[in-house]
């Protein structure tokens, strides 16, 4: 038996190898980006940034189903040495037509609810980005993970099981350690899923639920850590608006559950300029203390020209943390990038 496993193993060894030297047609591209940025009132040092991206997507055909390996390079534009490049996140999936596209996904985000965090329209980034305030969610967001996806009836269903990571290591490539492929320091495990859909022209709607469950932790009374969303977003001429509730529950005792409704809208002025103005609010419900709103304002705008693209965006965050005494945090940042 165990030699009949090794010929199979072989042979599917054999094949994969003919599959990835014959089959595989291979795509390239990349970004490059300026950036100037800093915090009012903090200790900026340099201003100026650039990173680098390269995303590698290759995909062949595997007895009538298509399987399409995509892998990201990125860095944080060091000159002079390649200490700062990462290989940022990669993905393997395997779309079986009507049945639906399973994978493996590593940091590129592709299921659950990590995919419906914040829907609102941005003609940038989300204003809660480099301010340090929180959207609540919980869930694993794509690292070393299993999904599922398919579409039923026009809505899009999005599952992501996440089999076990650690709640404190990382990895080099940013996703949340897992212990090499070991399995070792594995504390946390979960699931979660999005569906979404367009019930009319014009508007987009969605629903998400996660949970991750703690297997060995050190810290006494910890509960399973869940989080769940809820958005609209409608598009008329040129302008869409939007608006999102999610909450987050678990974590140590005394951790605050958040409350959070974000909303917005965005406005096209021609198929070049675009802008957005957006709110998060996020209330930190502690039962010991009395409850604080973390508020989050921004603006953002971009110009597109062919492949390049001017980027600004203006935020600023009060009661951090769900501190009343915090103090405000602004960030201002203007990015130019180029596509290719």
């Amino acid at each position: 038996m165990n030699n009949m496993k090794k010929i199979g193993y072989s042979a599917l060894a054999g094949s994969l190898v003919a599959f990835s030297a014959n089959a595989v047609e291979l795509t390239v591209s990349g970004k490059t980006e300026i950036t100037y940025s800093g915090k009012a009132d903090s200790v900026n040092g340099n201003k100026w940034g650039n990173g680098n991206e390269i995303t590698f997507s290759g995909s062949g055909d595997v007895n009538g189903m298509t399987a399409t390996y995509t892998a990201v390079i990125a860095d944080g534009g060091q000159a002079n040495s390649n200490t700062s490049e990462t290989f940022a996140s990669s993905s393997l999936m395997l779309d079986m037509g009507d049945m639906g596209t399973i994978g493996f996904d590593q940091g590129v985000g592709e299921f659950g609810v990590s995919t419906i965090d914040d829907k609102m329209p941005y003609a940038y980034e989300e204003i809660w980005t480099y301010t340090g305030a929180s959207n609540g969610l919980q869930a694993a967001g794509g690292c070393n993970v299993l999904g599922y996806k398919n579409s039923f009836m026009g809505y899009q269903l999005s599952v992501e099981l996440d089999p076990g990571h650690s709640e404190s290591a990382t990895n080099t490539d940013g996703c949340t350690g897992d212990g090499g492929n070991t399995g070792a320091g594995e504390t946390r495990s979960g699931y979660n899923w999005a569906l979404t859909g367009s019930p009319i022209d014009g508007l987009n709607v969605g629903v998400g639920y996660g949970k991750e469950e703690d297997k060995d932790s050190t810290t006494a009374n910890k509960s399973d850590e869940t989080f769940a969303t809820g958005f609209a977003t409608y598009a008329f001429g040129p302008v869409t608006a939007g608006y999102q509730v999610s909450s987050a529950d678990g974590g140590s005792a005394g951790t605050a559950s958040k409350a959070v409704e974000i909303y917005g809208a965005s406005f096209n002025v021609n198929e070049n300029l675009a802008i957005s103005v957006n709110q998060m609010d996020t209330e930190f419900q502690t039962p010991s203390t009395t409850r604080v709103t973390e508020e989050t304002t921004g603006i953002g705008a971009s110009y597109t020209m062919g492949s390049a693209s001017v980027r600004i965006l203006q935020s600023e965050t009060d009661n951090l943390g769900g501190s009343a005494t915090a103090k405000a945090v602004e960030h201002t940042e203007i990015s130019l990038m180029l596509a290719f």
